[in-house]
């Protein structure tokens, strides 16, 4: 009876580690992917770039993504409509598994129990600030006595499909204005790479 008890447990603490290990691996993917799109965006590598330290609400991702209005790169660099990602048992899985995962804050975008480190990112001039309030970008403005400034948002990234796909939504505020999209991302050849974004028509940016 002693060795029963002592094999389940060691059973169940290998169970336990090893999905720790693959929730793990599956949060650094993630991470990787999210850092490589970010370096395409930094152009010039001496430069501080400004990120929202709140993580953005996943559920405007999910908004988007349900909306599918789609948009596929081609090997020549042209985007073009692909409506054959979306797939309604795929969506309703992710939906399900990513809905409402954070408190949202103000103006219903920011998170307010999930937030940005930096570490999170491989890219060591960035720089932190909050956009969840009132006046959002304008006090980011006067801390640094510019209005040239691009601060950017980004939620946390989902799995689709199966792991086969990771998606988030991108948010990028500046003086004249806002844009988003969502960003979906496929591993090819060992690194995540831009497949396909999608935006809100309804969002005037």
């Amino acid at each position: 009876m002693k060795n029963y008890f002592f094999y389940t447990v060691i059973i169940l603490l290998s169970i336990t580690n090893f999905s720790n290990k693959l929730f793990a691996q599956s949060t650094n993917e993630k991470y990787k992917a999210l850092n490589d799109y970010f370096e395409t965006i930094v152009k010039d590598s001496t430069q501080d770039v400004f990120v929202a330290k709140e993580k953005i609400n996943s559920n405007e991702t999910l908004n988007i993504f349900g909306l599918n209005e789609i948009l596929i790169v081609d090997p020549a660099g042209n985007w073009k409509s692909d409506t054959t990602l979306y797939k309604k048992k795929d969506f309703e899985k992710m939906k399900k598994e990513y809905k409402n995962r954070c408190v949202p804050g103000k103006r219903i975008w920011w998170c307010n129990d999930d937030y940005w480190t930096k570490d999170d990112f491989r890219y060591k001039k960035v720089v932190l600030e909050s956009m969840n309030r009132d006046k959002g970008i304008e006090l980011i403005f006067e801390k640094y006595n510019g209005i040239d400034i691009d601060v950017y948002g980004f939620s946390e990234p989902i799995y689709y499909q199966n792991n086969k796909y990771v998606v988030f939504t991108v948010h990028k505020s500046h003086m004249a204005g806002t844009n988003t999209i969502i960003v979906i991302m496929k591993k090819i050849k060992c690194k995540w790479i831009v497949t396909h974004q999608g935006s809100n028509h309804n969002i005037i940016n």
